[in-house]
């Protein structure tokens, strides 16, 4: 079908150990907690079988809620490669855009949001977006949104969620308000790890040795301009 030659268009041959546990879980309409590092391919372990729940029943509504701005581009754009074709929709809830273009948009027949946790509760308070019309919600990088301060957006949002729906949280580390978090909102899930080291290998990390504590802001600056330095 469409979804499989989308993925195979983007070079996915052989799923990551994480894509290879918990797609077949999602499958199955399990809750799950996933302690996966960035660069896993968690992101395609949670939107390939979200996205094949929406085309077997368009009713299927999934929000997606992450720490950054950055983030949420990244999955509406990996959403959108693998839609390609197919007639899906996704709507970006994030800060720093305009809130009255979101709540414009939030009026059409949104398939799948993805946004940050302030500007998606800013968007229910002013019943824009109403939590119990989805029956799935993921939270990506959830340590990362309890260390920004989020734990309390996160928890007000899920609170909202329907009775029957489905959770998906992931996170490199499992903190305790996280776990607590997800004991409350979260069916008997299924944990799965696939930590294995501090960081993953598809993340590449140099370190820059710089003598003069002093001078590390002179060094960053250097570096950030440079042309090639991209991220």
């Amino acid at each position: 079908n469409k979804l499989k030659s989308n993925i195979v268009h983007k070079g996915y041959t052989d799923p990551t150990p994480i894509q290879d546990k918990i797609i077949p879980l999602i499958l199955q309409g399990r809750d799950v907690v996933g302690i996966a590092n960035t660069g896993t391919g968690k992101t395609a372990a949670f939107l390939i079988p979200t996205i094949n729940k929406t085309l077997l029943n368009r009713r299927n509504k999934t929000i997606i809620i992450v720490p950054t701005r950055e983030l949420a581009f990244q999955i509406d754009k990996e959403f959108k490669d693998f839609t390609f074709g197919m007639h899906l929709f996704s709507m970006l809830c994030i800060g720093g855009t305009s809130v009255r273009d979101q709540l414009r948009n939030a009026k059409r027949n949104n398939d799948f949001i993805i946004g940050t946790p302030g500007r998606i509760k800013d968007l229910v308070e002013r019943r824009a977006l109403n939590m119990s019309t989805f029956q799935t919600i993921v939270l990506d990088e959830a340590d990362r949104m309890l260390d920004m301060g989020f734990v309390d957006d996160m928890r007000f949002l899920m609170a909202q969620m329907p009775e029957q729906k489905q959770a998906l949280l992931f996170s490199a580390t499992l903190p305790s308000e996280i776990e607590i978090l997800s004991r409350q909102f979260l069916k008997n899930p299924e944990k799965i790890s696939v930590k294995t080291k501090d960081s993953s290998t598809n993340v590449n990390q140099d370190i820059v040795k710089v003598g003069d504590p002093a001078k590390k802001l002179e060094v960053l600056c250097d570096l950030l301009s440079k042309k090639e330095f991209t991220k």
